[in-house]
């Protein structure tokens, strides 16, 4: 994965004592972060964490697994950022940014 990237990412890390051992290992730079940003992505994870629970014995990988979870990543930011209403602001994030 590191091949393809043109440039070297900055990983944002929260307190596991772990990331930086390995991070260092493999080159990487990383900042601390425990609130903003980072707070964004965890829930983006947790979201699609609770999703996938509900099908991961059902989800078609036998035949050309990456590009098939490579869809249903993309497919899940589509629904999570233009379809799926955000709690607080009852309407999908996107609309809010555009």
């Amino acid at each position: 994965m590191l091949e393809t990237c043109t440039n070297k990412p900055v990983i944002l890390v929260d307190k596991g004592p772990w990331y930086p051992e390995a991070l260092k290992a493999l080159g990487l730079e990383w900042k601390h972060k425990t609130l903003g940003e980072r707070n964004r992505i965890e829930r983006w994870f947790r979201t699609m964490k609770a999703r996938t629970r509900r099908f991961s014995n059902n989800f078609p990988v036998r035949k050309k697994p990456i590009l098939k979870i490579k869809l249903f990543i993309r497919l899940f930011t589509l629904w999570y950022n233009f379809i799926r209403p955000h709690q607080t602001l009852k309407r999908p994030p996107a609309i809010l940014v555009t």
